[in-house]
């Protein structure tokens, strides 16, 4: 029990008062003077010589009463501590090792923490939960195959909202294949034990196929291990028609027709990609003010062309002229507005847009990171993005540097700062190329295909402590109405206790 208010118990001095009138209160008899007594001259007695103590249980009874009446006025509460809820414990595993014979290699851990009272999940949006049964088929006779990427450091925030206690325990199990980690970790939550797993995987696909000449055509195929990816460019004999393509190795591309469009399929593989039959055009309209920026994106295109074989032509147009209309890219650098007819192209023909910014920007001190290290952004453009839009280059501080928004069958590129050294190093990277073959010539399915191993230095972000874990809050009950109630239960026992004293005198 607490006293909120101890300082009020000095009410209970009060049970002095009680004390005093019971030893100064002596009950005088009737005196009754008899013969000659009556003519004795009367003496003053000494009252204290006669204090006695009576009623000695009447005066305790109230004396307790006062006292009950001094703790009640100190706000007495009974506080009572919460039993600590059991902690929350779950094991997560990612698509891929559940679609993988490395399985069996954490079979025997991941059963023993269920036994210890641990639920199974899948490592994706949601955290399915995996019943008993469908692990126990998973387990016992997993198969290889691949499954599409997600990004595990941006599942990270979601999984320690579900463990916010230092009670909790959560064992996560991840590959650590490269594809599955985009953009910037975020710290990793100390109760969440992340344990990577190697995956010894080797892929091939087909990543372009471009005809060279009326007779001839060529592949780039794609080999992947987890030390890193490779691309071999390969030129076979064409006839122009649907046709299966042998290779040195054994493997046969197949060729066919739909429509207009050709086709090129790996044997074993269903993914198809998409003949190019003419090069890849691109215009770059320009104004005074960003004349400089026009030598970096034709340093960029060339050098893309001349490592991929693909032939790319490239036209430079000054504001006024109009560019082709059958160009596949449009660098718009230029601050007048995108013309009517241009929306209208991307909409309908696919043709892919590129933006920088023509208002004053500002001065920032972020950075870029990229393959091969940082590269310094100097100044962004302080326009508010609007609509849909998809994030493919961010600085290190979380500011958007492009972004894409969907148009119609074609899309539209925002770059929020320049190439000039006087906005960013970009211009002057040698990775500028690598970061431009992406766009210019899409490659969805490389990331799908891509089983490099990222190092567990690199895998595991910072550890997080739990800085609050469960607030035990203490429950107090009130028993300054209990106490009341009892003074008063008290005092009417007192007051029956007089009125018979009184009664039997």
């Amino acid at each position: 029990m607490t006293l909120l208010a101890p300082y009020l118990l000095l009410a209970a001095s009060a049970i002095l008062v009680p004390i005093a009138i019971h030893l100064w209160n002596k009950r005088q008899g009737k005196t009754v003077k008899v013969g000659s007594l009556r003519w004795l001259e009367a003496s003053a007695s000494n009252r204290w010589s006669s204090i006695k103590l009576n009623n000695f249980w009447l005066l305790v009874l109230r004396c307790f009463i006062l006292i009950l009446l001094a703790i009640a006025l100190a706000k007495p509460v009974l506080e009572k501590t919460p039993e600590k809820e059991p902690g929350k414990k779950a094991i997560y595993v990612s698509p891929e090792l559940l679609c993988s014979s490395a399985l069996k290699g954490i079979k025997p851990t991941i059963d023993s923490l269920l036994l210890r009272g641990y639920t199974l999940h899948s490592y994706t949006p949601g955290f399915k939960q995996i019943m008993q049964g469908r692990w126990q088929k998973i387990s016992q006779s997993p198969t290889d195959s691949l499954v599409r990427n997600g990004n595990y450091w941006a599942l990270l925030p979601a999984l320690a909202q579900l463990h916010p206690h230092k009670q909790d325990s959560a064992w996560l199990f991840t590959s650590d294949q490269l594809r599955h980690f985009r953009g910037t970790p975020t710290t990793l939550q100390e109760n969440i034990n992340w344990v990577p797993i190697a995956l010894e995987a080797s892929t091939n696909w087909l990543q372009t196929a471009n005809v060279i000449s009326q007779d001839s055509i060529q592949f780039i195929l794609g080999h992947s291990t987890r030390e890193g990816t490779t691309y071999n460019r390969i030129r076979a004999a064409f006839s122009g028609n649907a046709q299966s393509i042998k290779l040195a190795d054994g493997k046969a591309i197949n060729l066919t027709q739909q429509g207009d469009s050709l086709w090129a399929q790996m044997q074993d593989n269903e993914q198809k990609v998409f003949v190019r039959k003419a090069p890849l055009r691109a215009s770059i309209v320009y104004d005074k003010d960003q004349q400089p920026e026009v030598r970096y994106l034709q340093a960029a295109i060339q050098a893309i062309s001349k490592y991929t074989g693909i032939p790319v032509a490239t036209q430079t147009i000054a504001t006024a002229a109009a560019p082709d209309a059958t160009t596949d890219w449009l660098f718009w650098l230029s601050s007048g507005k995108l013309p009517e007819t241009w929306l209208q192209q991307i909409q309908k023909q696919g043709t892919n847009v590129w933006l920088q910014p023509s208002i004053e920007p500002a001065t920032t001190t972020a950075h870029f990171a990229a393959t091969a290290g940082y590269i310094n952004v100097k100044q962004l453009a302080t326009d508010t993005l609007t609509g849909n839009y998809t994030m493919l280059w961010q600085t290190s501080g979380g500011e958007p540097l492009l972004v894409v928004q969907a148009m119609g069958k074609g899309n539209v590129y925002h770059f929020r700062s320049r190439f000039s050294p006087g906005w960013s190093q970009l211009g002057q990277s040698a990775q500028l190329p690598e970061l431009f073959l992406p766009l210019l010539l899409p490659q969805p399915e490389a990331t799908f295909y891509d089983v490099r191993a990222i190092s567990e230095k690199q895998l595991k972000p910072g550890i997080k402590p739990i800085l609050a874990s469960i607030k035990q809050k203490e429950q107090q009950q009130n028993l300054m109405s209990w106490l009341v109630l009892a003074a008063f239960i008290l005092f009417l026992a007192e007051r029956l206790l007089t009125t018979s004293k009184r009664a039997n005198l």
